[in-house]
């Protein structure tokens, strides 16, 4: 029975090729065709693919750019964030405003044979590309930053 709880514990975040978790469910159930609390929230969408040679995340972020971006890497969790702040501009007044300068931080957990210290990044064309190497066996490393190109 312990066992089972402390395996809980360890999983906090939700697993990068599992879609089952909480929060997923959550975010990603409509109240009606038209309506999504992640669009809400301005959660971007997230697609992972995975083939026998690497894990390929792609997340579209229109209207960022790459320094927006934060991508950690801490004891297989991988943690991606951006920020985009208001330009203030002193002459003018709006009549209407819509674009949203906001937040976000999606986390995922590694699947064990990814090769954590091998990945990389790349932000082009409005969408932010991660390549995760997959090794075959158990491969993780200490933490750091990845850098996008």
């Amino acid at each position: 029975m312990e066992n089972k709880e402390m395996a809980k514990q360890k999983n906090e975040w939700p697993s990068l090729l599992e879609h089952s978790g909480l929060i997923n469910k959550y975010f990603d159930s409509p109240l009606d065709s038209n309506f999504n609390f992640s669009r809400m929230l301005n959660i971007p969408a997230i697609n992972v693919k995975e083939t026998e040679q690497e894990y390929k995340i792609s997340i579209a972020a229109p209207g960022l750019e790459k320094h927006d971006f934060d991508i950690q890497l801490d004891q297989g969790i991988l943690t991606i964030s951006a920020e985009k702040t208001e330009n203030k501009e002193a002459n003018g007044k709006f009549s209407r405003r819509e674009y949203n300068y906001s937040s976000w931080t999606r986390s995922f957990t590694l699947p064990e044979d990814a090769l954590d210290g091998k990945i990389s990044a790349e932000y082009k064309n409005g969408e932010l590309r991660i390549e995760v190497p997959r090794s075959g066996k158990k491969a993780r490393q200490e933490g750091r930053k990845i850098q996008i190109n």
